[in-house]
């Protein structure tokens, strides 16, 4: 049953600041549960809306007190630098393993597995990753335990040991991840963040995530979403100010601007984007040289983006101008847009295709009509950005869903996701599985891999977690980590690395 805190809390955010009213009926509410330890029942009407809590026997006056202020006060905010004391980690328990190609029944259908990669299920909760190095990783965890409910990134994992196990970390209170982790050596990194939910604020650690200074952000700054730093004190990255969702059901988020801060986050400068275009994704492979793509948000009310026309712009002078480029023919920005630039002259960006017509699986679902046919390329450029030429990947991997890309040297890139074969789980069949793809000459040819599903799926780990490869880290051509998704509500996740070649 819902508490008073959780039904307060969650009408709070909705209510304006109390009047005179409200504070006189709150002084009510508290001298009466003063006066009488019996149950009873208070009604509240605050800016318009009914709020009804039951105060029980055990309430006493101070804890009424502190309810109703806070309730009247709205969430803690912070007004200074914070830095938490030095924590020690904690072992998480290894789930074994990973599966042998023989596990008869559990097969894909196209079963492959090349040397050097490694399927494991002993991996943390699903959530964002990030591998400064070959042997250190991060995973910011989503920890909601409601497969429907948001995603609630408050959780903080760290391996040492390329991956193969995993230990949780405590991080600041009140404290959820907006962007994933950017590290500019093994242990010194930075994200953006929510305090209480509704501050943003610069998140750093020198020790690998044992100590955390938590820096409140100017509203001019916004809600940081994308981060990557070039040293210890020098960010740049991606903010909304309005951290405004552009399109329910997809990641895009509006009114975002280049932010910079070269010194540890205590001051940023800001630099907008052109009217009406919304940039997702940005790459700076050196202090001048930066990529963005993103979509164009001047759309009707209730349309989303055009997933066929996206927007393209590239600085020479570390984002303090961008000029505008061409999108590529023949496909769009996608659900995912993202790009890499390993150096200043060479990029790679996920691409999307959709067109009419029809697409059979192997399970025999059938999907026809408008757009019904889509899938991912991955485009590069030689030249920092201005053209770009499309890579289809192989036909042994139908139908592909890229959801994260990532390009250690010019010419090495992997892509990571799902593909439309079909895989068996438990007593049911799924359409997807994960996969990856590698190239080693700029997309001329790739090279791909698939995974055998586990017999027996770990506790805490759902089915539909082997389905899709979410993110892929390659601090070097020889050593990769990706993590699968899974829904919310999980409490572990595969992992799957790669020590070739």
């Amino acid at each position: 049953m819902t508490d008073e805190i959780d039904l307060l809390r969650r009408f709070r955010d909705d209510l304006p600041g109390p009047g005179r009213a409200a504070w006189d009926r709150a002084e009510a509410a508290l001298a009466e549960a003063r006066a009488d330890g019996s149950r009873a029942l208070h009604r509240w009407w605050l800016g318009g809306r009914r709020v009804i809590i039951s105060i029980g026997v055990a309430v006493v006056a101070a804890g009424a007190a502190v309810l109703i202020t806070g309730v009247l006060q709205g969430p803690p905010v912070l007004v200074k630098s914070e830095t938490t004391a030095w924590q020690p980690a904690r072992p998480l328990p290894t789930a074994g393993s990973g599966v042998s190609a023989a596990a008869r029944g559990w097969r894909l259908t196209s079963y492959l597995v090349s040397r050097g990669w490694r399927e494991n299920t002993g991996g943390p909760e699903p959530g964002v990753l990030t591998c400064p190095t070959a042997t250190t990783c991060y995973v910011e965890g989503d920890n909601a335990t409601s497969p429907s409910g948001p995603a609630d990134m408050n959780s903080f994992f760290v391996s040492t040991d390329g991956a193969q196990s995993w230990s949780v970390l405590p991080i600041p209170p009140g404290v959820t991840f907006t962007s994933p982790l950017a590290c500019a050596t093994a242990t010194d990194c930075a994200a953006g963040g929510l305090y209480y939910g509704h501050q943003p604020v610069y998140l750093t650690t020198a020790s690998g995530g044992h100590s955390w200074n938590v820096r409140p952000l100017s509203a001019k700054v916004g809600q940081v979403i994308n981060l990557g730093c070039v040293s210890v004190t020098t960010c740049r990255g991606l903010a909304s100010v309005s951290w405004k969702v552009l399109s329910p059901g997809l990641s895009f988020m509006a009114d975002m601007q280049f932010v910079v801060t070269s010194d540890g986050g205590r001051h940023f400068a800001m630099r907008p984007f052109p009217k009406n275009e919304s940039i997702q994704t940005v790459s700076c492979a050196s202090a001048e040289h930066c990529v963005a793509v993103g979509v164009y948000d001047k759309l009707d009310r209730g349309m989303a983006p055009n997933l066929d026309r996206g927007v393209l712009l590239t600085s020479d002078d570390g984002g303090l101008t961008w000029r505008q480029r061409p999108w590529p023919t023949g496909f769009g920005p996608g659900p995912t847009p993202e790009v890499t630039c390993p150096d200043a002259s060479h990029c790679a960006m996920i691409g999307f295709i959709e067109r009419n017509g029809r697409v059979v699986d192997q399970l025999g679902g059938v999907m026809s009509g408008k757009d019904a046919v889509q899938y991912n390329v991955i485009a590069f450029s030689s030249d920092g950005g201005a053209t770009w030429t499309a890579s289809t990947l192989p036909r042994a991997f139908p139908y592909p869903m890229i959801d994260t890309l990532t390009c250690p040297s010019m010419n090495t890139c992997y892509a990571a996701g799902s593909d439309l074969i079909a895989q068996r789980i438990g007593n049911t069949y799924n359409a997807g599985s994960s996969v990856v793809a590698s190239t080693h000459d700029a997309g001329h040819t790739w090279q791909q891999v698939t995974f055998a599903v586990p017999s027996k799926v770990p506790g805490g780990m759902q089915g539909d977690s082997f389905m899709d490869i979410g993110q892929i880290e390659c601090p070097s051509q020889d050593a990769c980590v990706g993590i699968g998704v899974s829904d919310q509500g999980s409490t572990a996740t595969p992992i799957y690395t790669f020590d070739g070649p």
